[in-house]
C-alpha cells in the first residue's frame, strides 16, 4: 500500500471518530449524503457504525485479513448480524426468485437483504471500496443521521454501507438524491 492510500485511510479513522477538520476539502467528486432512519434511536446506531468503519479503515493500513481473522477484530455483534453464505442450492432457488421479480422487487429485496459477512469484506476490501466515511451528525429528533461519504465517481457500489447501518440497528439508508 502506497504512501497516499496510508494517509486516506488515516484521515478518515480521523474522520469517523471527530468528523472533518473545518478547513478540509473532499477529494474527487465531493460527497454522497444518506439519511439513515433509527427508529429506536441514532445514537448507539452511529457509535455501531463509528466502532465497525474505525476497525476497517485501521486495518486497512495494516495489511487485509482473512474472513476468521476478521471475525476476531470486529465487534461480535456485527459478526452474529451476518447471515451464513448461501450454499450452492440455496443461491440457485435465490435467483429463480430474483428473476421473477419486477425491477422495483428487485430494488426492495437489494435494500433488504442482510450480507454475509464474506460479501460484506469483499466490497470493504481497499482495492474495491469506491466510498469513503466523511462526517456523520446526529438530527435533532434523534432518529435520523445524516452521513457523507466522499466518492471518486457516480454512481458507486454502496451496498455494504447500508449493511453496515442496517446491522447497527437503521431501518432504512436512503441517497439524497434517492429522498428528494
Amino acid at each position: 500500500m502506497g504512501n497516499q492510500d496510508e494517509e486516506r485511510f488515516a484521515s478518515e479513522v480521523r474522520r469517523i471518530r471527530g468528523g472533518p477538520r473545518s478547513d478540509e476539502r473532499p477529494a474527487g467528486l465531493g460527497t454522497v449524503r444518506f439519511l439513515v432512519a433509527c427508529p429506536f434511536g441514532s445514537s448507539l446506531v452511529l457509535e455501531k457504525a463509528r466502532a465497525v468503519m474505525s476497525i476497517v479503515a485501521s486495518q486497512s493500513m495494516q495489511g487485509w485479513p482473512d474472513e476468521t481473522t476478521w471475525t476476531l477484530f470486529l465487534p461480535a455483534w456485527f459478526v452474529e448480524a451476518c447471515p451464513p453464505e448461501l450454499s450452492g442450492a440455496e443461491m440457485t432457488a435465490h435467483l429463480d426468485r430474483w428473476r421473477q421479480m419486477s425491477p422495483e422487487e428487485q430494488a426492495k429485496t437489494e435494500e433488504e437483504r442482510s450480507w454475509p459477512l464474506a460479501d460484506w469484506l469483499y466490497w470493504m476490501d481497499p482495492s474495491r471500496r469506491r466510498w469513503w466515511w466523511w462526517d456523520a451528525q446526529e438530527l435533532p429528533d434523534l432518529d435520523h443521521i445524516v452521513l457523507a461519504v466522499e466518492v471518486n465517481d457516480w454512481p458507486f457500489p454502496w451496498g455494504a454501507l447500508r449493511w453496515l447501518f442496517r446491522a447497527a440497528g437503521a431501518s432504512s439508508v436512503v441517497a439524497e438524491e434517492e429522498s428528494q
